[in-house]
């Protein structure tokens, strides 16, 4: 009884398998079939140099935006800092004055 549904069970997950396969295949190959075609040799060097070179461009806005962002963070904690202390003194200036 078990061995009959282990055994069907067992072929459809073969058959999906292979379906599955079959459509990656598919995939990579039309993938493959869309990237342009090289013409002459490929200059190793000169693509590590611009690869490089966007790697570091990269790192340098990114330090750039982190820096903006770090500058915008303080600025905001002593505008909140400044504005609290100032509300505490008027506060604290109208409770202690005579009307």
């Amino acid at each position: 009884m078990f061995t009959t549904y282990f055994d069907e069970y067992q072929k459809q997950f073969s058959e999906w398998q292979k379906q599955v396969n079959d459509w990656q295949k598919k995939f990579f190959d039309t993938w493959l079939d869309s990237l342009p075609k090289t013409k002459g040799d490929i200059d190793f060097a000169e693509s590590f140099d611009k690869a490089l070179s966007y790697q570091e461009e990269l790192v340098k806005s990114y330090l750039e935006a982190q820096e903006k962002t770090t500058e915008m963070m303080l600025d905001a904690q002593r505008k909140f800092w400044n504005d609290y202390f100032e509300a505490l003194r008027k506060k604290s200036a109208q409770t202690s004055s005579p009307v």
